[in-house]
């Protein structure tokens, strides 16, 4: 009886998962792992008749791919492609897409904070797949995919060498409410311009997510493997602890930045201290007045490193055993040094410390363990495997958190409101998935209640000495109270499959078309507290105007959830008439359009 109720509940999961086609979409992420400056996790796209091309995931507008030529443009004879080596290579002479008539450029690069040198992109379109289903029936296609094709660019470092790129960089979508990026045939001309699809955007318009969102944790793979999570239409909530930031992205909506950081600290967060004292603030503006209260930088996903200041980064490094390498404008571990493997195995930290954009006097931290700045250059960027702490005092005024930093932090957006998000992400004990919907007007999200500490035990190595008191004190002040997703339902027989997969339905229903969720006039829902419940997952309302995007909305009824899942609803529980969603925004390029910032100059035709 009890197998019959496990199969049937499993069922009923099922059934009740497939009968809200809003459901999140996730992305398959790659086995094998990328990049002499990490290594990183990265996604697999399938492309085309079913070609399957590994890359970044992390920008917005166009994604970037390296084409069937860029081996042979950047790899001198007798050295490997390491982009062909990981299946980072499209070959467009094997796939089903072409080149369009479009009058605007394609940029050379794909990250602005990176020094780059290479010929044009290749504007391009195919068809590309989430998933490994490329028949007409697949849920997650996207027909003609906005492309950029690189044949020769490679990265610059100060030394003048220059080095190929390890991989493409995908695009999320675009803000506001973009679903196209339109491009004009004959320069200055918008008739018979061509739409070009964008992966959020497209999906929520055919209806596969129910909201132009994403969330992300791109994970880690060294010391220990934390594999990487990334859904359209929602996000796994256990990647996600402590207090959650929204930042509005700031027109023109080019890239993910704005984030005000207004400290980096390093603390011991358990156990003793492997420096003199157990946490050290102020190192963001150390011997730089100029920097004065805040610093606004960008998340960039497609760029590997820590781009700060260079006084800033001298600052960490005084206190850490590294020394400065000029050529690459890189920190390298000084692995003869007794405090070397006491820091990186120890539960040491480098906390970033960012203030609230909608409340000057809240702060959000999120902490880097050095376990994960403790990166390992390779071959072609140097001879033989070299420990690194990824600074990178040579960025040239483009201060932005790459990967290095990504490794520990949730980070997601709303790109229909035009916000993004970020929050502490968990260590090695990911407490499984939680998957939520994000609404399609939500301008924050919930985090879980899992303890961030906790993800990281068995992990790291808590040096002898220490109080318990003085460790709190270094970790920061405790997160808000937080509520958790109630998981799991026990169905008992085909009836109870039949009436979650109603459940599921009339789910959909309200969230889709804003009517009650009820049967026969009595509430299938009763008020419960939210220890029943679980907490709202994100802050929605009715649509609004650009200019109401901002304010503050009323939390959500949600149903109870099934296997750790979250299915929201819209707030307001009476009926009332269904409205024709707002048509979607097309973005259109303008005439003047150049090369050099073609991936971050959209032009906005519609509202």
């Amino acid at each position: 009886m009890k197998y019959l109720e496990t199969i049937t509940a499993s069922l009923a999961t099922l059934l009740l998962t497939h009968s809200v086609n809003g459901a999140p979409k996730e992305v398959r992420w790659s086995n094998k792992t990328l990049g002499p400056d990490g290594p990183w996790n990265a996604v697999t796209m399938t492309l085309g008749n079913g070609q399957d091309v590994t890359v970044y995931p992390g920008k917005m507008w166009e994604s970037f791919f390296l084409g069937e030529g860029y081996c042979g443009n950047t790899t001198t004879d007798g050295r490997p492609c390491y982009a062909q080596e990981v299946g980072a290579i499209y070959n467009e002479s094997a796939g089903t897409g072409h080149v369009p008539k479009v009058s605007v450029d394609a940029a050379a690069d794909f990250t602005p904070n990176m020094v780059s040198a290479g010929s044009k992109g290749t504007r391009y379109n195919d068809k590309l797949f989430l998933g490994t289903d490329t028949s007409d029936w697949a849920g997650d296609g996207i027909n003609d995919f906005d492309m950029v094709l690189l044949s020769d660019t490679q990265f610059e470092y100060p030394n003048g060498n220059k080095f190929p790129v390890f991989a493409g960089c995908l695009s999320f979508g675009a803000a506001p409410a973009a679903v196209n990026q339109s491009f004009p045939v004959t320069a200055g001309q918008t008739a018979g311009a061509v739409n070009m699809s964008l992966i959020a955007g497209t999906l929520f318009e055919e209806n596969a997510i129910d909201s132009q969102t994403f969330g992300m944790h791109i994970g880690s793979t060294a010391p220990q493997q934390v594999p990487g999570s990334l859904w359209f239409g929602g996000y796994d909530r256990n990647r996600a602890v402590n207090d959650m930031l929204a930042i509005s992205i700031a027109e023109p909506y080019y890239v993910f930045s704005g984030a005000p950081l207004v400290d980096i600290s390093i603390n011991v967060v358990k156990g003793g201290s492997p420096f003199p004292w157990t946490s050290k603030g102020g190192l963001l503006a150390s011997g730089n007045s100029s920097i004065g209260n805040q610093l606004d930088l960008a998340v960039d996903a497609c760029s590997p490193y820590l781009n700060l200041p260079k006084s800033t980064c001298d600052a960490i490094a005084a206190e850490i055993p590294v020394r400065y390498n000029e050529g690459l404008g890189l920190y390298l571990w000084n692995t003869d040094s007794p405090d070397y493997a006491r820091i990186v195995g120890s539960p040491s930290v480098l906390s970033f410390t960012f203030m609230d954009p909608d409340n000057n006097s809240r702060r959000v931290n999120i902490s880097v363990p050095f376990a994960h700045l403790n990166l390992t250059l390779d071959q072609p960027l140097v001879d033989n495997p070299t420990p690194y702490f990824p600074c990178n005092a040579a960025s040239n005024g483009n201060y932005a958190l790459g990967r290095a930093f990504l490794q520990d932090a949730f980070f997601g957006a709303n790109l229909r409101t035009a916000v993004y998000f970020m929050s502490q992400a968990p260590g090695p004990n990911v407490n499984g998935e939680s998957i939520t919907i994000m609404d399609n007007y939500c301008r924050s999200l919930e985090t879980s209640n899992n303890d961030w500490v906790t993800s990281w035990d068995g992990y790291w190595t808590p040096l002898p000495g220490g109080t318990e008191s003085e460790s709190a004190a270094a970790a920061g002040p405790p997160p808000g109270t937080k509520t958790s997703t109630i998981a799991g339902a026990t169905v008992g027989g085909v009836a109870g499959v039949m009436l979650l997969a109603f459940i599921g339905f009339l789910a959909r229903r309200y969230q889709r078309y804003g009517k009650g969720v009820s049967l026969c006039g009595l509430p299938l829902i009763r008020d419960k507290p939210a220890a029943y419940y679980g907490a709202q997952m994100a802050d929605a309302g009715s649509p609004k105007s650009p200019a109401e995007y901002w304010s503050q909305q009323q939390p959500i009824p949600e149903l109870p959830t099934n296997a750790g899942n979250t299915w929201q609803l819209p707030a307001g529980n009476a009926d009332q008439t269904a409205e024709m969603e707002t048509p979607h925004v097309v973005h259109e390029m303008p005439a003047h359009y150049s090369a050099m910032n073609s991936h971050y100059q959209p032009y906005q035709t519609g509202t």
